[in-house]
């Protein structure tokens, strides 16, 4: 009888040790090895002569103060794709459309690749991914203006082809999305297509092209304005007027090149179940810094 109750005794402290150790896990506040590296894309806008460290900044996750553990420049090379609206009542002349495509691929750098992709129902490849400014220059021919656009649906298949695209998971990886916004019938909804992009930590630029719907209430999706303000805030990007087109290729050049940094950092205080919140607050008001708006629940 004895042996029997020091087994149930010793059974019953296990289960508990158990249940605190998977909640440690899940809080975030870990057990040494139970806590998970997240690395994170920056974009960072400081005076030329002011370097910036993870000293001018405080990072919160779910609203919790986290300790950043590195914080660097990348120099390297991006992978770029450039999105198009090829819908039939898309509200952009042909000409000035090849001006813009133009503009954005003069601003290449020499270890940049991109690929160029159409879009209306489906999405089509019209350049693939490549360093070469020449073949790129010639897209705007293969462009046919047919259809009503599933711009999410051309976003994921996007995304899934930039994470197909990388040799080792941690490259500079952008979309740079010319479009109003207007999504027709595509299957995946908003909400997924946002939380897709900032699972593979891509950073979406958008050229805004004047709305064709004219601020008309959708069925269950944003405005097409809104739609665009939140996937750019969503994953740290910025939204241009189409007028603007010049010195928006040269910001978005820049931000690729000399402004993109990485931060990497351990969770502690927060559930990794859950969608979090991020926000980035710099010490210094001369100081921007831009990151993807939350992380979503990565253990659903």
């Amino acid at each position: 009888m004895r042996w029997f109750w020091q087994t149930s005794i010793t059974l019953v402290l296990a289960f508990f040790v158990l249940v605190n150790l998977l909640a440690a896990a899940q809080s975030g506040k870990g057990t040494g090895t139970g806590r998970r590296s997240v690395t994170l894309n920056a974009i960072v806008h400081a005076p030329d002569n002011k370097p910036v460290s993870k000293d001018d900044f405080e990072l919160y996750d779910a609203s919790v103060l986290q300790e950043v553990e590195s914080f660097y420049r990348v120099d390297a090379g991006s992978r770029i794709v450039l999105m198009i609206d090829d819908s039939s009542n898309m509200r952009i002349e042909p000409e000035v459309l090849q001006k813009v495509v133009a503009a954005i691929i003069n601003e290449l750098y020499e270890d940049d690749q991109m690929m160029i992709v159409g879009y209306n129902e489906s999405a089509d490849i019209l350049e693939d991914m490549t360093p070469e400014m020449a073949k790129l220059q010639t897209c705007t021919t293969k462009l046919t203006r047919k259809g009503f656009p599933n711009l999410y649906d051309a976003l994921v298949a996007v995304a899934d082809a930039l994470v197909k695209q990388a040799k080792t998971g941690v490259e500079k990886r952008a979309i740079i999305l010319i479009s109003d916004g207007y999504d027709s019938e595509s299957k995946t909804k908003f909400d997924d297509t946002l939380k897709t992009l900032q699972d593979e930590n891509i950073l979406l630029y958008v050229m805004k092209a004047p709305d064709r719907t004219r601020g008309a209430m959708l069925r269950d999706k944003p405005k097409p304005p809104m739609a665009l303000e939140k996937l750019t805030k969503g994953t740290g990007g910025t939204i241009f007027p189409f007028d603007k087109y010049a010195e928006a290729a040269k910001i978005i050049a820049d931000d690729l090149r000399k402004n993109w940094y990485r931060l990497t950092y351990s969770p502690v205080g927060v559930n990794t179940l859950n969608d979090r919140r991020l926000l980035i607050v710099p010490d210094n008001k001369n100081i921007e810094i831009h990151i993807k708006g939350s992380h979503p629940g990565k253990y659903k």
